[in-house]
């Protein structure tokens, strides 16, 4: 349930407070791409590809709004759907790319598709700060279903989020804490539950350029059948100059519910920036 990609909670949160305490560009522009891979309890793995494209827009220092719209590559059994603010894992696949469960065979057969995938819309809005050092952040998400649900690259159906941040400064350290509902559309065959979302953990300023951090992600499972997702996240993020910015990270599974293993990178343009 590659949850990295498109608008993620960590990767979004991860950019935020590595330099909370910069000011707001009025544009920005991320490409980067996320790829992982893992079996979901299955008997084989479903490798996913999302390379995102994302557009920020910062009326003032209180709103946030952005729209991010990936290119998706899966392979696997079938049992997997990308989601871009986490996936679905709907059961055992049967190859076939729909990802509405098994077939009752003794193989497991895979099928790989590509093509573009949900269109995610955001806003957030930052509070005003608690005593200088404590921020706040309520986010409001939208899927639009762009992606082709016969070729198992999306449920076809609106997805919505409601999610709250915090975070604070301690020297160098940016402790921070998300919770999130996330609220999904059913497939025809499987009901899709509404779940909850955490993750807390900390970045690190190395100097003004540089800062790197960790996190520890949960999410309940989507369906009866299949398993929560516990990840362990960390990343590296360097600032090249006042328009260009770069970050790397990877993330290691740690329950069925969640990919084996997942890495990626993004590049970020501010414009008119001196």
């Amino acid at each position: 349930m590659n949850k990295k990609v498109l608008c993620s909670v960590m990767l979004t949160v991860a950019g935020v407070v590595a330099s909370p305490m910069s000011s707001a560009s009025e544009w920005k522009y991320t490409l980067g791409t996320d790829i992982s891979s893992g079996d979901y309890g299955d008997s084989a793995d479903t490798d996913i590809v999302s390379s995102p494209f994302t557009v920020s827009y910062s009326p003032s220092a209180s709103w946030t709004f952005k729209a991010s719209l990936p290119w998706t590559q899966i392979e696997g059994p079938g049992g997997v759907v990308p989601g871009g603010d986490g996936g679905v894992i709907v059961g055992r696949g049967n190859g076939g790319g729909n990802g509405l469960g098994g077939n009752g065979g003794t193989e497991t057969a895979t099928f790989q598709e590509s093509g573009i995938g949900d269109l995610w819309l955001s806003g957030t809005y930052s509070l005003q700060p608690v005593a200088d050092r404590w921020f706040f952040d309520l986010t409001g998400k939208y899927k639009i279903p762009t992606a082709d649900e016969d070729k198992g690259l999306g449920t076809g159906e609106p997805d919505y989020t409601l999610q709250a941040e915090v975070f604070t400064v301690a020297g160098d350290f940016t402790p921070f804490a998300t919770v999130a509902r996330k609220f999904k559309g059913d497939l025809p065959e499987t009901e899709i539950k509404d779940v909850w979302y955490t993750s807390v953990g900390s970045g690190y300023r190395l100097n003004e350029q540089s800062s790197v951090g960790a996190s520890l992600d949960y999410q309940q499972a989507t369906t009866d059948t299949s398993d929560p997702s516990t990840e362990l996240f960390g990343y590296f993020n360097h600032k090249l100059n006042a328009q260009w910015s770069g970050m790397v990270y990877a993330y290691l599974g740690l329950a069925d519910g969640s990919p084996d293993q997942g890495f990626g990178f993004q590049v970020s343009y501010r414009p008119g920036n001196n």
